[in-house]
């Protein structure tokens, strides 16, 4: 008499065939079980007309929760139909709009019917069932770029020129309200050292406050440093003049003043004699006979101006007191 294992051992094909066979006729009918399934379903809102923006939504949710009926198996395949509620904005005529999230409004990926993926399935209820969504009217404008930059300088060289943005001005686009309050952008602070040559440096642009509504026409604009050799010049006997109330018939001592200017190259040797004004300011007859400062405005930026000696005397002319 065969042994029970030898029993067993031939009839294990027949077992495995019953196995596979159970298996497959349980999922024909599990597929086939009609029962209700929820499903996280994005929300999609496409703003069509360009004259207004969408600046809030209520509630602020990207999915809703969509429940279905139907067979387990077209349930199952929801998954990758990944279905959506598509909300088209076409005109804006209002600054306010509620929208009803009804299942007419549920659709397969792309906008594709479900019955397009072979799924038969009915919605059962949405939830949220509708969103509030408001508007602002879009606006835009061109603003200046103001470039933050912290430099310092080989020995022997100064900035010859203000740092300039290339271009100097972007458009902002956003909701009106955003924009208006909007006057400049600035850069990102770029941070060169010991400069010893005229450098350009490309330099991200920051909005002032923290909109995602807001865009700029340019992400980043270049920054042109302008270098130069640190230069310097001496005007010896520049003449002192008299501003302010009695400023007639007075004299200056001493007169004339050694000037010395120095800075950027290119600046400094442009500087005409005749640019150099040192004066001083009276304010009356008690003024008459004070030791005062010497004022001198530089002939121009970036300059720097030394005057010696940096102090004189108003008196009358003909007055010999000294």
């Amino acid at each position: 008499m065969a042994s029970w294992r030898t029993q067993m051992n031939g009839k294990w094909p027949y077992m495995l065939s019953a196995t596979l066979l159970s298996i497959l006729l349980w999922v024909a009918v599990s597929a086939d079980r009609v029962d209700q399934r929820t499903v996280t379903t994005d929300l999609v809102i496409a703003n069509s007309d360009r004259r207004y923006l969408l600046t809030q939504q209520m509630p602020e949710t990207e999915t809703v929760e969509v429940t279905f009926t139907g067979p387990v198996g077209d349930l199952t395949a929801l998954f990758v139909a990944r279905p959506q509620i598509f909300i088209p904005i076409d005109s804006v005529e209002s600054l306010e709009l509620e929208v009803r999230l009804g299942p007419e409004m549920v659709t397969g990926r792309g906008g594709r019917e479900l019955s397009d993926y072979g799924i038969d399935v009915r919605v059962v209820s949405v939830r949220p069932d509708r969103v509030r969504l408001q508007f602002q009217p879009r606006a835009q404008k061109v603003v200046p770029v103001v470039p933050v930059a912290r430099l310092s300088f080989a020995a022997g060289f100064v900035l010859a020129d203000s740092v300039r943005a290339e271009p100097g001005a972007v458009a902002v686009d956003g909701p009106e309200v955003a924009v208006a309050r909007i006057d400049s952008v600035w850069t990102v602070p770029v941070s060169q050292q010991r400069l010893r040559e005229s450098v350009t440096i490309e330099a991200l642009l920051v909005l002032p406050q923290d909109d995602e509504l807001l865009e700029l026409s340019l992400s980043s604009v270049r920054l042109r440093v302008t270098v130069e050799p640190r230069s310097e010049r001496a005007f010896p006997g520049v003449p002192v003049s008299v501003r302010g109330v009695g400023s007639a018939n007075v004299r200056v001592e001493p007169s004339l003043i050694d000037v010395r200017l120095s800075g950027p190259q290119s600046a400094v040797e442009s500087v005409r004699p005749e640019a150099l004004s040192p004066w001083l300011q009276l304010g009356g007859t008690r003024d008459l006979g004070k030791t005062m400062q010497i004022n001198l405005d530089p002939p121009g930026p970036f300059l720097q101006v030394q005057i010696d000696p940096d102090s004189a005397r108003v008196t009358r002319t003909g007055d010999s007191r000294g």
